[in-house]
């Protein structure tokens, strides 16, 4: 017995080395050059900086994180989520020395295995991927717990119980909040529904505008997107519906505009580039800032918001923080299946790599 336990003793020191030494390594293949005096980091986004929607937030998130370091920075701009344009973007900024590149749309990341082995001296950030590669690693916010507050609002004020959700592409990143805010929505009225219309690209004003028409049609009197721009907003606040927005808000709409699941970029790039300055490795390779690091939020609400539901979105908010992440306790999908246990939480690989399924109260419209 005693040579037993010696011997689960040697071992699980031995492992317990292997994980330290490879974790050293990690690090130091990441730990800036001694005569590197200037960073230069890199971005490659799918459409431009100036579009008051995803793709700015993102390069002012970038552009405020390097000048608090003290970085260069270098964007290629309107490079679409296609092989060759991504290839070529990257070349450019591996030749402007950047040793640091942040690839912004969802859709880069099925080619940056074969990137990644290319320059194996860059570091690569990847929006919402999956990527093993050892100099890869990802990024996003936790927006899905402010969808859920979000949608909270929104199904106190609907007066149709249908609410209407414009989105590009069934992917984890839309799946997880759509989920996210059809379960806020059901909190605050158990007895309301979200349809979803897909329209099959990030950027198309025409899909996006006739995806709201039809979604009015179809009884919805509130609106909100998970797209590029807000298109869809945007008509839905000139048609006399209530929205809510996401990501990023840029301009003055109505009181109908109720409140939007915000993401604070500066902060989670400023984290993110700290890290690769300092040449500290997230030893889970995955950045997923939420409410309690501040890196998402709600914006200000409306007038039209009353107090009581208020309350209601602080309480679960606290609830989030400190008790139960929103994929947690009891979960059915919108066939009748138990997806998550009374005393389960849906696990971060599941919800941001995995998902497939939509809860209860959620319709594709087609």
């Amino acid at each position: 017995m005693k040579n037993d336990d010696m011997f689960i003793r040697i071992t699980f020191l031995l492992s317990a080395i292997l994980v330290v030494a490879g974790t050293v390594l990690f690090i130091n293949n990441y730990r800036l050059d001694k005569n590197d005096s200037v960073v230069s980091v890199g971005a490659v986004f799918i459409g431009t900086s100036d579009d008051n929607g995803w793709n700015e937030s993102h390069y002012e998130g970038i552009l405020k994180a390097c000048e608090d370091n003290s970085c260069k920075y270098y964007s290629k701009m309107n490079v679409p989520e296609e092989e060759e344009p991504l290839k070529e973007a990257i070349a450019e900024l591996a030749k402007k020395g950047c040793s640091c590149v942040f690839l912004t749309s969802y859709g880069y990341g099925e080619y940056l295995e074969d990137i990644a082995e290319t320059y194996p001296k860059i570091a690569f950030y990847s929006i919402s991927g999956e990527e093993e590669a050892d100099n890869c690693m990802t990024y996003f916010a936790r927006m899905y717990q402010v969808r859920y507050l979000a949608g909270i609002v929104a199904g106190a004020a609907t007066k149709s119980n249908v609410l209407g959700y414009i989105t590009a592409m069934p992917i984890p990143e839309t799946i997880r909040s759509v989920n996210a805010y059809a379960m806020g929505v059901r909190r605050s009225n158990p007895s309301a529904k979200v349809y979803v219309k897909y329209t099959g690209s990030w950027d198309d004003r025409k899909k996006e505008e006739q995806a709201v028409k039809e979604l009015k049609e179809a009884g919805a009197d509130v609106m909100t997107y998970h797209e590029d721009r807000p298109y869809a907003i945007d008509l839905a606040d000139e048609m006399g519906l209530y929205t809510t927005g996401y990501d990023y808000v840029a301009k003055e709409y109505s009181d109908r505009f109720l409140t939007a699941a915000v993401i604070n970029w500066d902060m989670l790039y400023t984290v993110v580039l700290h890290d690769y300055i300092s040449g500290r490795a997230n030893f889970s390779k995955n950045y997923r800032l939420g409410l309690s690091e501040g890196a998402v939020s709600l914006y200000p609400y409306s007038d039209m918001v009353t107090e009581d539901t208020k309350n209601l979105v602080s309480s679960e908010e606290q609830r989030i923080k400190t008790v139960r992440d929103v994929f947690s306790g009891a979960i059915y999908d919108n066939e009748g299946f138990l997806r998550c246990q009374e005393d389960e939480r849906i696990s971060d690989d599941e919800l941001f790599n995995h998902i497939n399924w939509y809860v209860e109260g959620v319709e594709i419209y087609e």
